[in-house]
């Protein structure tokens, strides 16, 4: 019994198909690097509670989603997640600033609204029963595993230390905030 042998030619088609493959998968193995991951980056600069709380729905919800949510806090935002006015071993300056600013969360006022010093506790009452305080939603925020960072020129000008945070912080600079903003899906700055 004899053995047939076949011989196989590639046709100039499969040729042309093959080479339009191979740069296909160059050019999606260059663009990969490019494309946003799954993640948000939530940049607060405000320290108004109806933009506070907003932030983070936002950030909750996106971490409930399966994202990877980076908050970072900068100047009036810091003080959304500061335990609450520590005086004690600051320059005079610095006492003046955290004099004049919020203490935590629970002192923010609205950015409209605010009636004269009752909106704050005006929106607390009109929420109760319908949805989560801002202080259940930062914690919330940490048990979702949220990352936290603040800006650390705005602890050196706003006199703030790194221990006065009610969640684990990471203190980083503006090339921090930007490396995690700009290879998010999603960014948002609230001010």
């Amino acid at each position: 019994m004899g053995t047939v042998i076949e011989s196989i030619h590639v046709s100039d088609q499969d040729q042309d198909l093959a080479a339009r493959m191979r740069l296909l998968e160059q050019q999606m193995a260059d663009i990969r690097p490019r494309v946003p991951d799954n993640k948000v980056s939530i940049i607060l600069l405000s320290g108004d509670f109806d933009k506070a709380i907003a932030a983070f729905f936002m950030a909750n919800g996106a971490a409930a989603m399966g994202m990877e949510v980076t908050m970072f806090f900068t100047f009036w935002g810091c003080t959304v997640i500061k335990k609450g006015r520590k005086l004690k071993g600051k320059k005079f300056m610095h006492k003046m600033i955290n004099m004049m600013l919020p203490g935590s969360s629970r002192d923010l006022a609205p950015s409209k609204m605010s009636f004269g010093g009752i909106g704050r506790p005006l929106f607390n009452y009109m929420m109760k029963g319908q949805m989560s305080s801002l202080e259940e939603q930062i914690e919330l925020a940490q048990e979702l595993g949220i990352t936290f960072q603040v800006c650390s020129p705005s602890l050196s000008i706003m006199g703030f230390d790194a221990d006065e945070w009610v969640v684990p912080v990471d203190v980083c600079g503006v090339a921090a905030m930007y490396d995690t903003a700009l290879n998010a899906r999603t960014a948002y700055f609230i001010s």
